[in-house]
């Protein structure tokens, strides 16, 4: 499932990590990338111990575990860091995997899903593209916007043609680990908040369990 979600930062706050990232130090993503994605990453991310990408990622990490639909949809139960992505013109990150855990040791999240927050929206390209069976799904860039899906899918960044894509990333680990089930939860949690189309959402939960636990 492919989520959007709006508002999990207002303006000001968007403009706040905005002005912090400007006095971060950035290094070159290929640093944090396995030796076939370094191959087909072009960005920058910030030094994650740069105090002021630290200040960020605090706010942003806050702000995420407060934010109703991201946690209904996505359950955490852990979540790696977020981390800040700058893409400049000619840059981009070709078709790759997640690694399946994030992280060193004991401190390892398992990647059940990402998610990418586009913090400006001034800039041409740099959608990113997620692929699913049906084919590629392309979100643009669009100030503010969240977008939640599964990391265990093939997705890219396509190239930036103008601007400065500056964006926020990260995994989680979801304490329903079967992306159906956490589905069913997401419709159930929908109804329940009332949603327009409540009762569909929750016929359709009942069809789903009924298709998980009927035998023929």
């Amino acid at each position: 499932m492919l989520l959007p979600i709006v508002g999990l930062l207002d303006a000001a706050a968007l403009a706040r990590i905005r002005g912090l990232l400007a006095r971060a130090a950035w290094r070159d993503g290929r640093e944090t990338a396995g030796a076939r994605a370094a191959a087909v990453k072009d960005n920058l991310q910030a030094d994650a111990a740069d105090p002021a990408a630290r200040t960020a990622a605090v706010e942003l990490e806050a702000a995420l575990r407060a934010h109703p639909v991201f946690a209904a949809a996505a359950l955490p139960l852990r979540m790696t860091r977020p981390a800040f992505s700058r893409t400049l013109p000619g840059g981009g990150y070709g078709r790759h995997v997640d690694n399946a855990l994030m992280g060193q040791g004991e401190a390892a999240v398992r990647s059940d899903l990402a998610w990418t927050l586009f913090l400006a929206g001034d800039v041409r390209g740099g959608a990113l593209v997620v692929e699913e069976a049906g084919g590629e799904r392309e979100i643009a860039p669009e100030e503010g916007l969240l977008v939640l899906y599964p990391a265990t899918s093939l997705h890219r960044v396509a190239p930036v043609e103008a601007g400065e894509r500056l964006v926020a990333f990260g995994w989680v680990q979801s304490r329903v680990r079967d992306a159906a089930r956490r589905a069913l939860l997401f419709d159930l949690h929908l109804a329940e908040a009332g949603a327009e189309d409540a009762a569909l959402r929750v016929q359709l939960a009942r069809a789903n369990l009924l298709r998980m636990w009927a035998e023929g």
